[in-house]
């Protein structure tokens, strides 16, 4: 998405076009929901999220009807009229200035609508888009996506007192390109229906209605008030529109549970169908691109994944693999578990790893695959590469003098330097690292009071949006002393019991890792445990079993004890300054 053409053209397009607050708009010149019957019966109390907002017209129909609204948009200049319109209707919007396909949310903060209009066509990757917004629908709720129709693209002619339109390559549609007044460029691109389609299946969204609506009949007259989108300029193609639709509206919901979307159960010939040979030459060649594109990063990775091994060798620590597949994952607030069937894919391997050290092991690291649901975008992989250390006897400052030491060496290992480019500037891991606790973060960056903010919901908001931003310029910095209120495995600090022995370390605004020194008082661990359950129920997140083999063992007694999660995918970005996550994985 051009950002810059959007902003330069923000205030042109919101004099000149008419959107309705009082009708929920589709795309130009088209009935709105009035008429087509395409939102839920009501939506008061719903939560609901819309991507390429404009000046968020749809979110604030929704928000005068009792809804409680979050409206994304790439261009602060179309926020500004947002904001005034929400000003001037009265209604509250939660809005963010954002890519679109990076969402600035927490990863397990879900909606029971996400919907967008006319956005879909402006991402730069239109199936890691949709993928991004689907993993914000709720078990039970609504992706709503109103897009441009890959014929509106096709040439109109006239001929012979006849007209219609000519199609080239209906599978693959040329890019269309738009100048502002001042020169910007942005370019959009309609999949094929069938991709899309196809792209919501995978995200595992079941599609219960696909629309290409026409503009009502008008004999005649303006469509100016009897449509809730409408501009003179699209007045002119109104008769093209009522033959070659311009839109195409998909709706597709998120199974009730894990279990049923096995519910729409597909035929044997469905099923036969789907394992055919179909020659795609364009996606092997891309493919092979990309694949060559990778080999210094994934070579910086097999040596980074060697000299980690090195250093907890040379640390007298034990290599351990534990479960992939596991019968219950962790109760986290806001980390959901993919399923695999009557048992889950490990967010990490945590639990495990402290089972052996109740068990007696004193020093043990494990590096490998962990994964977790509705987590993508240029920062997020569904699967990724988790290293995590556990040092018993010992607490959180111990194991913050091991990561420091561990990314130093890694870093001259890797790629010869301790000095890393990344993000437009050098993280310099050999100069001494930064501390500041979590609330003079808060004060000093976002200008608010961390407590008052947890209280207000709007923790994880400030943090992403506010303090991390801020964070490793120049050089690592830790964020330390975590509220016990978002930490629900760190040990309190005895002279501060609402705060926790936890800390993070950023470079250039990338969360890298989280390490804390570990709770072992069970009774405290299970309260904790009991109070995540009733916040997932209570959000219609899915509560998982008890870890009982866990609790017991920390009945029997663990050691005070220290561990770290390192996100490897994310210290390789910084070894290779990637900008997207992809970049440093093979596959």
């Amino acid at each position: 998405m051009n950002i810059t053409f959007w902003n330069e053209l923000a205030d042109h397009y919101q004099r000149e076009t008419h959107i309705a607050t009082d009708d929920f708009h589709f795309g130009p010149l088209l009935p709105g929901d009035k008429a087509l019957g395409v939102l839920p019966d009501s939506v008061t109390g719903l939560d609901c999220l819309e991507i390429g907002c404009g000046a968020a017209q749809n979110s604030l129909y929704l928000a005068q009807r009792g809804a409680r609204c979050v409206a994304c948009d790439g261009s602060e200049q179309q926020l500004k009229h947002a904001r005034g319109l929400a000003k001037k209707l009265g209604c509250h919007l939660e809005l963010h200035c954002c890519d679109l396909e990076e969402l600035p949310l927490p990863p397990a903060r879900l909606f029971d609508l996400v919907h967008s209009t006319h956005a879909l066509a402006f991402a730069g990757n239109q199936q890691q888009a949709l993928r991004s917004w689907a993993a914000r629908v709720k078990p039970g709720g609504v992706l709503l996506i109103s897009t441009v129709h890959p014929l509106a693209g096709s040439e109109w002619l006239d001929i012979d007192d006849d007209s219609g339109i000519f199609v080239k390559d209906y599978f693959h549609p040329a890019t269309e390109v738009s100048e502002s007044d001042r020169g910007s460029s942005g370019s959009s691109r309609a999949e094929p229906i069938s991709a899309i389609v196809q792209y919501l299946v995978d995200c595992g969204l079941i599609i219960d209605r696909v629309l290409e609506p026409t503009p009502p009949a008008a004999a005649g007259q303006s469509l100016r008030d009897s449509v809730p989108y409408w501009s003179a300029a699209w007045e002119e193609h109104a008769a093209e529109l009522a033959k070659v639709p311009y839109t195409v509206i998909f709706r597709a919901k998120r199974p009730e549970a894990t279990a049923a979307a096995f519910a729409f159960a597909p035929t044997a010939r469905a099923n036969a169908d789907r394992c055919l040979d179909r020659p795609d030459p364009a996606a092997a060649a891309s493919e092979r691109r990309a694949l060559a594109a990778r080999r210094d990063s994934l070579a910086v990775r097999a040596r980074a994944f060697r000299s980690i091994r090195d250093f907890f060798a040379q640390a007298d620590f034990l290599e351990v693999h534990t479960p992939i597949r596991i019968p219950t994952p962790a109760l986290e607030d806001y980390i959901d578990a993919e399923a695999a069937g009557s048992h889950w894919l490990r967010t990490s391997p945590e639990l495990h790893m402290k089972r052996l050290l109740a068990a007696g092991y004193e020093r043990i690291y494990q590096l490998g695959a962990c994964f977790r649901a509705g987590e993508s975008g240029q920062r997020h992989r569904g699967e990724f590469t988790m290293l995590e250390w556990y040092r018993a006897n010992a607490g959180w400052r111990q194991v913050l003098d091991d990561c420091v030491r561990l990314f130093r060496q890694v870093a001259q290992a890797a790629i010869g330097t301790q000095q890393c480019p990344f993000r437009g500037q050098i993280i310099d891991l050999a100069a001494p690292w930064e501390e500041i606790s979590v609330d003079e973060a808060f004060r000093r960056y976002a200008g608010v009071d961390l407590d008052q903010t947890i209280a207000e919901g709007r923790f994880e908001n400030v943090l992403v949006e506010k303090v991390e931003p801020q964070l490793g310029i120049g050089r690592p910095t830790v964020l330390s002393e975590y509220p016990l209120a978002c930490s629900g495995l760190s040990q309190p600090i005895p002279s501060r019991p609402n705060r926790v022995e936890r800390w993070e370390v950023y470079a250039a605004g990338l969360e890298l890792g989280n390490a804390c020194s570990e709770l072992i008082d069970p009774a405290e661990q299970l309260r904790r445990f009991l109070a995540c359950a009733k916040l997932r129920a209570r959000e219609g997140r899915e509560v998982y079993p008890m870890d009982q083999p866990f609790l017991d063992a920390l009945r029997s007694g663990m050691p005070p004890s220290a561990g770290v999660a390192i996100g490897v995918d994310r210290l390789i970005m910084l070894l290779t300054n990637a900008s997207n996550i992809d970049q440093v994985n093979a596959f």
